[in-house]
């Protein structure tokens, strides 16, 4: 008669607790947010957990080194440990207003940092595979680290400064040049009135006497855009859609009509495959790219691994969601 022995554990393995089932997707945002709401339709409640900073308290039941148990959209409690994986898409690590108000150094705020340490806990947990994981969202948010990517790979950028000299800017780029935001490109003035900071041309007189890196903005060459395209990335997936520039503001989101107006595209392969060649580099598996088409061709001009997508086209828009959600339903 054989003698059968148990299996011996593995170390640091934690079993399911009973009647817990294994989380299979996460989602770091709002619930309410269209871009959330646009995947998640495509998703099993079961095993979907929709958690940021600001519903750590009623998605997360508890979390530890070995693993975690969170509450799935299908109100049941489901868990994450060394026995099981999941696949997970950061939109937003908290709501816009999360924060509003708090004073550094509060309370309140440290009160907000111990629930974003909490969040940076989960987000780096190497159980999860990210379509973008939270490093490579960072320092993909970061203009000039993409700039920098962009011109390794060989893209056409435009030149573009940080500097306190606009005589130097003038110089190098000519007149009018482009500034931007290289930080936040919204905030809160002392009314409570939100403010969008669009792209401007200036000359080195309008910039005279402004302190060019109390708030660093970055400076441009500008560019006569003939059409913009926004390109979408999942993946190897690619999506673009062009406006015409005809008749447009500089920053073509101070024109309402324009939110509307872009339509889908297939004349644009070879910025398909740039912009899928700089989402790998910078190891983005989701981007939203804005590139300007000038007299001398196409320019990447942005990058944003968080970004919108559903103002485009309804026939770019449903594939966009239906790549991601399937990516987060795994093989």
């Amino acid at each position: 008669m054989g003698l059968h022995l148990a299996e011996p554990a593995v170390a640091g393995a934690a079993a399911l607790p009973p009647d817990c089932n294994p989380a299979r997707a996460f989602l770091i945002g709002d619930a309410t947010d269209p871009h959330v709401r646009a995947v998640l339709r495509l998703l099993p409640k079961q095993g979907t957990v929709v958690i940021d900073a600001a519903t750590l308290s009623s998605a997360l039941y508890r979390l530890s080194p070995g693993g975690g148990t969170f509450l799935d959209l299908a109100g049941e409690q489901v868990h994450l440990s060394s026995e099981t994986t999941a696949r997970g898409w950061i939109r937003r690590l908290a709501p816009a207003e999360w924060d509003a108000g708090t004073v550094l150094g509060s309370q309140s705020a440290a009160r907000l940092a111990a629930r974003m340490t909490v969040l940076a806990a989960l987000l780096r947990d190497s159980r999860i595979s990210w379509v973008c994981g939270v490093d490579a969202l960072f320092a993909a948010e970061n203009k000039l680290v993409q700039y920098r990517a962009a011109e390794a790979i060989g893209l056409r950028v435009p030149a573009t400064f940080v500097c306190a000299d606009p005589a130097y800017l003038a110089a190098e780029l000519g007149e009018p040049f482009v500034v931007k935001p290289l930080g936040p490109g919204n905030f809160t003035d002392d009314d409570g009135l939100d403010r969008v900071v669009h792209t401007q041309a200036v000359t080195a007189q309008d910039l005279a006497g402004a302190d060019l890196l109390g708030a660093p903005f970055l400076a441009q060459k500008m560019l006569t855009a003939r059409s913009h395209l926004r390109v979408v990335t999942v993946q190897e997936r690619v999506w673009t859609a062009e406006l015409n520039a005809g008749g447009l503001p500089l920053d073509w989101r101070r024109a309402a009509r324009a939110h509307h107006s872009f339509v889908r595209s297939s004349r644009w392969d070879s910025v398909e495959q740039d912009a899928v060649l700089l989402a790998q580099h910078l190891q983005t598996g989701f981007t939203c790219q804005d590139w300007i088409v000038d007299s001398a061709g196409p320019a990447f001009v942005d990058l944003n691994p968080g970004g919108q997508w559903l103002f485009l086209p309804d026939n770019m828009t449903a594939q966009i969601a239906d790549s991601l959600a399937s990516w987060l339903r795994g093989p």
